[in-house]
């Protein structure tokens, strides 16, 4: 939002963010939508006996299902396709205009009684504004375009402002005034002497190319792993893996080298530990004199604390490239589980609403969203857990699936067997049952 307030853009530049930014959002609302409305699909087919109706007629749930589960396919395809190029063309297109809104200047508001200075080396007063003829009265312009101070200053009675060039510069007209400069070149800087020039009207162009949109870099955004479809990220993932164990190898030949004393001339360099070589100090280090192993001892943890800061320098690196890694790993797996997720989610709403047997909008959307919300939690959980590299990017984006796929499976069986998985009666009946035995045993350990 701080972006967007007082930047004046047009209401066509809004409307293309707002569109581009629901574009990223399909892939993740469609999985949703399937939920919810395969529970109300099957809820009124329920609640109003129709499902009932098919079943007594010879009609399986199976085969209710049947033109369902293929439709849901096809939306999984369909997402797939989208997520996989649309929505990666779509994220760039964002993230561009993002970055272009966030360089625009903030449109001109000239207030009284304020000194404006967004335009580069100018600084505006006016006591003034008309509203209505969009006058303005006793002006102030500041020249600081030398950087000399207030050494160019302009003041007129009134004038207006308008722009031309396609709104790249800005034009004040103004009325009845006076420009005052100081000359203050190398021969006459001590003398400064003052010109004065009165007009009737001038004209005073500012360039405020940096207030419209600019067309920036379209290559900015194109290495980034959110705008690349599966064929680059798998490509990125290859190359980011060859060069992490080409540079991993490079960095432990370099620590194994420095802490067996192998010189390397990248890493290491000479000190007075190679003076001792050819003495027999390391031999008998207990018969050295006290001025010799003090050296020896100061060498020593001197070289330990460059191990221990490069050691540390490299595993910091380390973690950095695996996380950079598992992200690319991460968005490859989201292009697969955000499709999958529309025939899962059909499989847990469409059970949901044969057993649950509610249409509409109330209990159904009740329902979807507790799934949907869990399922998603899920999924960012793995998602953050992944990246930590405590788990694999695999593991991490299909936790939500493996979890919910059984879910789906069982909760199909039921339905399909007409079992009362949600009925309150049957759950109080079976908590009362449980109860009983529990008292009975219970009263058979006292006794």
């Amino acid at each position: 939002m701080e972006s967007l307030i007082g930047k004046g853009l047009e209401m066509a530049v809004l409307l293309k963010m707002i569109a581009y930014a629901c574009a990223t959002l399909v892939p993740m609302a469609l999985p949703l939508a399937i939920l919810l409305a395969s529970i109300m699909t099957l809820g009124n087919f329920s609640e109003k006996y129709e499902l009932a109706a098919m079943k007594a007629s010879g009609i399986s749930l199976w085969r209710v299902l049947r033109p369902l589960i293929i439709l849901s396919f096809i939306m999984a395809g369909l997402a797939f396709y989208f997520s996989n190029n649309i929505m990666p063309k779509a994220d760039e297109e964002l993230r561009l205009m993002i970055y272009e809104i966030k360089a625009k200047k903030p449109a001109i508001n000239i207030k009284p009684n304020e000194f404006y200075s967004d335009i580069d080396n100018y600084v505006i007063r006016i006591d003034s504004r008309d509203s209505r003829t969009n006058m303005m009265h006793n002006i102030l312009i500041y020249d600081h375009s030398d950087n000399n101070g207030n050494n160019n200053v302009i003041r007129a009675e009134d004038g207006s402002m308008y722009t031309t060039d396609n709104g790249n510069t800005l034009v004040f007209e103004l009325h009845n005034g006076e420009s005052y400069s100081e000359e203050l070149n190398g021969e006459n800087y001590f003398s400064r002497p003052l010109t004065r020039i009165k007009f009737d009207k001038q004209l005073i162009r500012f360039d405020i190319s940096d207030f419209s949109l600019q067309e920036s870099d379209s290559e900015r955004y194109k290495n980034s792993y959110k705008v690349m479809n599966i064929s680059r990220l798998s490509r990125a993932i290859d190359s980011l893996e060859i060069d992490m164990a080409k540079q991993h190898n490079e960095q432990m030949s370099v620590l194994s080298n420095d802490l067996l004393g192998k010189s390397n001339p990248k890493y290491s360099r000479k000190d007075k530990t190679n003076s001792f070589k050819n003495r027999n100090f390391y031999r008998d280090y207990s018969t050295a004199n006290p001025r010799v192993r003090g050296d020896v001892d100061k060498i020593a943890r001197i070289k330990l604390g460059n191990l221990k800061a490069m050691y540390d320098h490299v595993s910091s690196n380390e973690k950095l490239d695996i996380d950079y890694l598992n992200r690319h790993k991460v968005e490859y797996h989201r292009k697969f589980t955000l499709s999958l997720a529309c025939v899962i989610l059909f499989f847990i709403g469409a059970p949901l609403g044969a057993i649950i047997k509610k249409g509409g909008f109330g209990m159904p959307i009740v329902v979807s969203m507790i799934a949907f919300i869990i399922y998603y939690t899920m999924g960012e959980i793995g998602n953050m857990i992944s990246r930590s590299n405590t788990i694999t990017p695999f593991v991490g984006m299909w936790l939500s699936s493996f979890v919910f796929l059984p879910i789906g499976i069982f909760l199909t069986i039921k339905a399909t067997s007409d079992a009362r998985v949600l009925d309150a009666e049957s759950w109080k009946k079976m908590m009362t049952n449980l109860s009983s035995k529990f008292s009975k045993k219970n009263k058979n350990s006292k006794k």
